[in-house]
């Protein structure tokens, strides 16, 4: 019974499809009646996915797309019966046409692909497969004509207010492009739909019912190559209000490279280190304008590659998102992890995403986050996991990123790194940003890891990468830098990782590791449940399928004096949260009180840099 119904399903998007070319082919308005005919079949799509649902055990957004598309054939079909035929022809390019299309690729991934464990499994290796032929295929744009520079898709739902700052703002400071304004109602309210239809521009998509956030950024970034006319594409959230500038800095940074696949801005209000500290109150629109107008100047050297963005606001390449399949994977459909997941598959294909911190644009973002969301959030991760097989959090290495902030360099010349066990590479880019913000020459990384479930990102991102042990495969010659990114006592075999490093740095290079204090609260607190460590290895995850090390400064120091290294300096990671239990548990253990117990138990690990002897 299963079987017949999604046949019939996708025999009815066949036919769907072919109406569709059809009306683009030989006329809307002469052809009406089709718009009749795809109405009365969408509604029978959505009754068939919906007799379906039951059996379908993954959270989707199906329901909410197929209510909105035979309601969308309506309406074009309504405007044309007005005599509207330029809004019709509008409505039907911009919002029936790639509903029904995403409708389709967003069905098949959960009656088909995703019908079964094994499925999933066979359609995520077809889908590397993919990834790794985009990778390895040079990036070049291809020539093409377009009528704009830039096409400017604003995500809205509701909040009329807020989104009228943000069109204004986007009219009065998009001076350097020309563009195309392009608005995405999500389902708002009456008075807000009406409030947008009354506006000049041409391309307004509207979907009754609200889709949420995620469905229709995959929507927008999946269909817009299809019908806008700017060379880029510029998503921009309503809850974002421009700057002076902007558009001349993202172009540029755009226009340096084919490789990049977006490029984004920093703001006042987001994680993943996107954020700056800024002068200005929360509401102060005007102090925000002036802040902006010293802070954005165009300084390549302050463009970040980025092992992960979130799109806020975001330039992106249509070319790149058009060879996917669907921007983001429909797994992730509340949200969380739908950017890391999509951050994935940009390095994986060989993109950069680039981080412009020479330009700034407000973000309202959320005041607030209630207890669901976080539930949400451990759902997205945990589903991150399914899908790539490592933790999407711990595979960061956040905390190496801000101890890398805090760490002085100067650089001339070229530079050759070296990474070790890197993660998703957030580390080594970070390192790498660095020395380029520093007057740096050319930078090149070459990569090692012990898990080859990293491999593929490390491909992406890196000039050369490979295994630990196909070491002399990969390398050639001698390193200016060697990093370790990943917490030392991750690693598999932390004697050969450092022996690695230092056998491959040139004199006087240095080496970079991070790792875990011991006597830290959080391991006094498993210690004191009785998590005793044995044989070396103090927490097991069987999750990671790793072993956490225990790394003191007596063992790390002896091994690398063995390998000829010198200790430089040496920096600690604190968690200033943990002061006032810290003070309590150096009490009851009857250590001194005072600054130096505080610091040891409070203290996440130390970040140290080691020089290689002459």
């Amino acid at each position: 019974m299963r079987d017949t119904l999604v046949t019939q399903i996708f025999e009815l998007f066949d036919t769907g499809e072919e109406a569709v070319a059809y009306l683009k082919n030989c006329g809307l308005a002469e052809n009406q009646y089709l718009l009749g005919d795809l109405e009365t079949l969408c509604a029978a799509i959505a009754s068939a996915v919906e007799q379906l649902a039951p059996q379908i055990k993954l959270k989707n957004k199906l329901k909410e797309i197929g209510m909105n598309a035979p309601l969308t054939a309506r309406r074009v079909r309504g405007l044309l019966e007005e005599g509207q035929e330029d809004r019709a022809l509008a409505q039907f390019t911009c919002s029936f046409v790639p509903l029904f299309l995403f409708w389709r690729r967003y069905a098949e991934f959960f009656l088909l692909h995703a019908a079964s464990d094994g499925a999933l499994k066979d359609w995520y290796a077809q889908e590397r497969e993919h990834i790794r032929q985009i990778r390895e295929t040079s990036k070049r744009d291809e020539p093409r004509e377009y009528r704009f520079d830039l096409s400017i898709v604003v995500l809205f739902y509701g909040n009329q207010k807020m989104t009228q700052e943000c069109l204004d703002a986007i009219e009065a400071h998009t001076k350097g492009h020309s563009y195309e304004l392009i608005t995405f109602d999500n389902g708002s309210d009456p008075e807000t739909t009406a409030w947008c239809e009354g506006l000049s521009h041409e391309k307004k998509i509207y979907y009754p019912h609200n889709m949420g956030s995620s469905a229709a950024g995959n929507l927008i970034f999946t269909m817009a190559p299809a019908y806008m006319e700017g060379k880029y594409l510029l998503y921009v959230s309503n809850d974002v209000i421009v700057t002076p500038l902007y558009d001349e800095i993202l172009w540029a940074c755009m226009e340096s490279d084919p490789r990049i696949a977006m490029a984004a801005p920093v703001c006042n209000s987001a994680s993943n280190l996107q954020a700056i500290s800024v002068p200005y109150g929360k509401n102060d629109l005007e102090g925000m304008r002036s802040f902006a107008e010293g802070y954005n100047h165009c300084n390549p050297r302050t463009w970040e590659d980025r092992s992960r963005l979130f799109q806020i606001l975001a330039c992106y390449r249509p070319q790149v998102l058009w060879q996917l399949y669907l921007a983001f994977d429909p797994l992730f459909c509340y949200d969380m992890f739908a950017d890391d997941d999509h951050s994935a598959v940009l390095r994986r294909m060989g993109c950069r995403q680039v981080l412009c911190k020479d330009v700034f644009v407000h973000h309202y973002g959320s005041a607030t986050i209630g207890e669901g969301q976080f539930q949400v959030m451990e759902l997205g991760r945990a589903q991150f996991r399914q899908k790539y097989g490592v933790d999407g959090w711990a595979s960061l290495g956040m905390d190496l990123c801000s101890a890398l902030g805090a760490f002085s360099m100067s650089a001339s010349g070229p530079t050759r790194i070296l990474a070790l066990n890197p993660l998703f590479g957030e580390s080594v880019l970070t390192l790498a940003n660095r020395l380029r913000a520093c007057g740096g020459g050319e930078i090149t990384v070459d990569a090692l890891t012990e898990d080859s479930r990293y491999l593929e990102d490390l491909e992406g991102l890196f000039r050369h990468s490979g295994l630990l042990d196909e070491e002399g495969q990969v390398l050639e010659g001698q390193y200016d830098l060697a990093i370790v990114g990943c917490n030392l006592g991750r690693c598999a075999d932390p004697r050969r990782v450092l022996h690695t490093a230092a056998g491959r740095l040139k004199p006087g290079g240095l080496l970079i590791v991070q790792y875990e204090n011991f006597y830290s609260l959080s391991n006094l607190e498993l210690a004191l449940q009785g998590k005793l460590p044995a044989d070396g290895v103090f927490l097991h995850d069987p999750e990671e399928g790793l072993n956490l090390r225990i790394i003191t400064d007596g063992a790390l120091s002896a091994a690398l004096q063995k390998e000829g290294l010198v200790l430089e300096r040496s920096i600690s990671l604190t968690n200033n949260a943990w002061d006032p239990a810290a003070e309590k548990a150096a009490s009851a253990l009857g250590l001194r009180q005072g600054d130096e117990a505080k610091a040891m138990l409070s203290t996440l690990g130390k970040f140290s840099v080691w020089r290689k002897k002459s």
